[in-house]
This record gives structure tokens, C-alpha cells and sequence, in this order.
């Protein structure tokens, strides 16, 4: 008989291997890019082919987001994982193979989507596996540790090896990825959503064993839901899904939510983590105006590891607010000072290249030991459980076109406003969206995901309460 703690394992891993998966994707690009710039194999494409081979696929990621709400609503969390999994494995083959324009963009239609769906469902998922009291952690390390490895595995091997040996080493954790979830169990709270409760009962004790706050935690669970389905009984509802969506439409907490993730996509697109995953080598060779960059790649992409593996210590530490407006503020702090350095001094190589390398460097380690870690696991809270695919593809919409914009218009950016110029417009969006959070966010470490979705409906953390005292409660569909 397998282990609570063991059964856990085996799902955590499967959801790292999918998260290092995503991030390899945009390391193994950055190679990839930087060789058609050069004309590598004799492949002449314009740069406007390579900047929609560059960001593309941000734009077919709404398809994943879409496809991924469905699919995981109609067979589940893990066989979900598999379905996106096996397609990213075919782009990786298609991408060793690739001559002309037209493969490089199917490829990037076939990993687009699937990138989306993954993304989508390791954020839905982990939470839903995990226990409040280490669920920002768990959270943490699918959203920022595996994606900041992926990456920095797929920079360095892209400066080491041909970028098509690099493609092909992305079929490893891809398939890893594809394979391990069937052996998980199902996720509880997707099967107390559908009203599965026995099956919900059994998953959850075989994942969190009988501890009296396991216990706790799958009432509040199984009684939240039982309200729903009562109050939609009530209603003699025979169009079920469709009658909850309907009526949350209408109600202010839905569009309340909806635009705090906007907000917090808006940080994240700005603050610069998938442009520098995408153009990494590129952007290193001009700021440092060298194209010996080895060096300058593991300085700069050792520090973003770093500063994902110091999140982890601060998130258990630290309070979730306290951590995200600590090291937001002295993110852009640094930022404004990369900046002012890459402005007054323009000059590059020598100990100015050492310099505006190590503020950016610093700059990653303060962004992902705080900003990034805390921010992602708020877009995994905040969302209702009966709702969660669909307010992912609506918030997906946004973040998949903002990175869209960030990446096809970042080469027209740096030649008008130059590197300092972008830097400075992205510090002052990123102050812009902190003050938002600051008003709009309350502390959610240690809640469990039924009292941060009464939290939104309610605007109150008390209704939990009456759950455990057997009373019924206000939930708002």
C-alpha cells in the first residue's frame, strides 16, 4: 500500500517535469533565434519571419487555454497532462527536421496550444494537490523553479550544442511529463466539483492520509460543493454548468476577480520574464556587445535559479503580501538603476558589460525570489474551483497578448526608446499594477482554496465558519 506522502511525490514530480517542459520550450528558442538570425544550415528567413516564429505561439496559447478549460472539465486533471503532452513531442521532432518557414510556424501552432493547456492546468492542478499550509511553495516550484530550470537548460545547451540536438533533448522531460500522471490519482476537488464525493473521499485520504486537518480541509470541500449543487436543485437547473456560469456573470465578485489577473498578467508580461527566456542570447550580445556570452548566460540565468530556489525558503517564511511588496519594490528599484547605468554609461564591453549584467542578474534574483513566485500563486487561488479552466482561458486571452505584443514589438522598442528606455517604461507599469494588488489582494497563505473563493463572494473570511459548524452558508454561485 502506497504512501499519502509517496502518492503525492509521484504527482509534484510529473508537474515539475511539465513546468521544466514549458520553460525549455523558451530556452531552446532563444538558440534557435539567434542561429536563423545568422543563417544557420543555409535557412534564409527575414527578421520579420523570425519575430513571428519568435512570438507566435504566445498567440496560440489561447487555443490551449480554451481547449485545456474543456478538456480538464470533461476527463479530469491528469489524463489531461498526457493529451497536451504528446503533441509538444511531435514539435520537438518537427523542429530538428525544420527547412522552411511554413514548418517552423506549424511547429510553433502545435506547441503554442499545448504550452497553454500544460501551463494552464499545472497552475489549476497543484493547488488542488497540495495542502494549504504548503501549497504557495508546491505552487512556487511549478510556476517559477521548473520553468527557470527548463530555461536555463535549453540557454546554456543552445550556446554548447546545435539548437536541433537542443530540440531533441527536449523530448525527455516532455515525455516524462506525458507518462507519470497516469499514475496519479485524481484530483479531489475536481471530483467533488462534479459531485463524484465518494470518489473524492477516497483520492483525497490517499493523497493526505486521516490527519485531523486533512479531515478538515476535504469537509470544507465536500460541504462548499454540496451548497452549490443544493442551490442550483433549488433552482431546477437542467442546463447545470451553463446555469452557474450564467449567474456569475451577474454578479460582481466574477469581474472583480477577473480583473485582478489581468492586473497581475499585466506584472508579469512587464516585468520581462518570457522576453528574456525568448531573446535571452540576443539581448546578452547587445548589452554586453559580445557574442562570447557563455559566461554572461550562466551569470545571469545562474541568478534566476537562485532567486526561484531563495523563494522557496521565503515563501514558508514570510507572509505572501509582505514578500511580494518587499522585493517588488527593490525589483524596480534595480530596474530603474539598470536603466540609469545603460543610459548615462552606453558604452558596452569591458567592466560596463560585468556591471549592467550583474544589475540584471540581481534584478532576477529579487523578481523570482518574490514578484513572479507570489503573483503566479495568487492566479492559482483566486479562481472559483467550478469556474477555474474558464477564468484561466478569459485571463489567458490577456497574458497571451501582452506577450504576443512583447516579444513581436521588442526589437521596434529597443531601437526607439533603446534597452534603458524599456526598462524604465516597464518599472513604472510594474508600480502601476503593485498598487492595484496592494488595494485589491488579501493575505491567502495557509487558506484553504474554499475559503479564498468565499473570500471574493463574501468579501469576508468568516462564512468558512459556518462550514465547520454544520450551518449553511452564502455561496454565491
Amino acid at each position: 500500500m502506497l504512501q499519502p506522502r509517496f502518492r503525492q511525490a509521484i504527482v509534484l514530480f510529473g508537474l515539475l517535469c511539465c513546468s521544466i517542459s514549458n520553460g525549455y520550450i523558451f530556452g531552446q528558442m532563444s538558440g534557435m533565434l539567434a542561429a536563423l538570425h545568422a543563417h544557420d544550415d543555409g535557412i534564409n528567413l527575414t527578421n520579420d519571419d523570425i519575430s513571428w516564429i519568435a512570438s507566435s505561439m504566445n498567440i496560440t496559447s489561447v487555443c490551449g487555454f480554451a481547449v485545456a478549460a474543456i478538456i480538464t472539465e470533461s476527463i479530469g486533471r491528469r489524463k489531461s497532462f498526457t493529451v497536451f503532452s504528446l503533441p509538444i513531442i511531435i514539435n520537438w521532432i518537427m523542429l530538428y527536421y525544420a527547412e522552411e518557414m511554413i514548418v517552423f510556424m506549424i511547429s510553433r501552432i502545435f506547441v503554442g496550444v499545448c504550452f497553454g493547456g500544460v501551463l494552464s492546468m499545472y497552475i489549476i492542478s497543484t493547488p488542488e494537490y497540495t495542502s494549504p499550509n504548503i501549497r504557495g511553495v508546491f505552487l512556487n516550484m511549478m510556476t517559477s523553479v521548473g520553468p527557470g530550470v527548463g530555461t536555463a537548460l535549453g540557454h546554456i545547451f543552445g550556446i554548447v550544442y546545435h539548437w536541433r540536438t537542443v530540440a531533441l533533448i527536449g523530448i525527455v522531460p516532455t515525455a516524462l511529463g506525458a507518462i507519470l500522471p497516469m499514475f496519479w490519482e485524481e484530483s479531489p476537488s475536481w471530483l467533488a466539483s462534479k459531485g463524484r464525493f465518494e470518489e473524492c473521499n477516497k483520492a483525497f485520504k490517499r493523497l493526505h492520509g486521516n490527519r485531523a486537518t486533512a479531515e478538515m480541509e476535504l469537509q470544507i470541500l465536500t460541504e462548499v460543493e454540496r451548497c452549490k449543487m443544493q442551490k442550483i436543485k433549488e433552482n431546477d437547473s437542467t442546463a447545470y454548468f451553463l446555469k452557474k456560469l450564467m449567474m456569475a456573470w451577474k454578479k460582481k465578485y466574477f469581474w472583480n476577480i477577473l480583473l485582478l489577473s489581468c492586473v497581475i498578467n499585466v506584472y508579469i508580461a512587464a516585468a520581462g520574464k518570457l522576453l528574456y527566456s525568448t531573446l535571452a542570447i540576443t539581448m546578452l550580445e547587445e548589452i554586453t556587445g559580445s557574442k562570447n556570452i557563455l559566461m554572461f548566460t550562466l551569470l545571469v540565468d545562474g541568478f534566476v535559479i537562485l532567486g526561484t530556489i531563495l523563494s522557496l525558503v521565503l515563501i514558508k517564511k514570510m507572509k505572501m503580501r509582505t514578500l511580494l511588496f518587499s522585493t517588488g519594490i527593490t525589483a524596480n528599484i534595480l530596474l530603474v538603476l539598470l536603466s540609469g547605468c545603460m543610459y548615462f554609461h552606453p558604452e558596452k564591453g569591458g567592466y560596463y558589460a560585468w556591471i549592467n549584467c550583474g544589475i540584471l542578474a540581481l534584478y532576477f534574483i529579487v523578481v523570482n525570489a518574490g514578484p513572479y513566485p507570489v503573483l503566479e500563486a495568487f492566479i492559482g487561488e483566486i479562481f472559483p474551483l467550478e469556474f477555474k479552466g474558464y477564468f484561466f482561458f478569459l485571463s489567458g486571452i490577456v497574458l497571451s497578448f501582452l506577450l504576443f505584443l512583447s516579444i513581436k514589438l521588442a526589437d521596434d522598442l529597443f531601437r526607439v526608446l533603446g534597452y534603458h528606455g524599456v526598462f524604465l517604461l516597464n518599472a513604472g507599469i510594474m508600480t502601476l499594477c503593485l498598487i492595484y494588488v496592494w488595494v485589491r489582494l488579501p493575505e491567502t497563505k495557509g487558506r484553504t482554496m474554499q475559503e479564498i473563493e468565499l473570500y471574493f463572494k463574501n468579501d469576508t473570511f468568516e462564512e468558512v465558519e459556518k462550514v465547520l459548524n454544520g450551518e449553511q452558508i452564502k455561496v454565491l454561485i
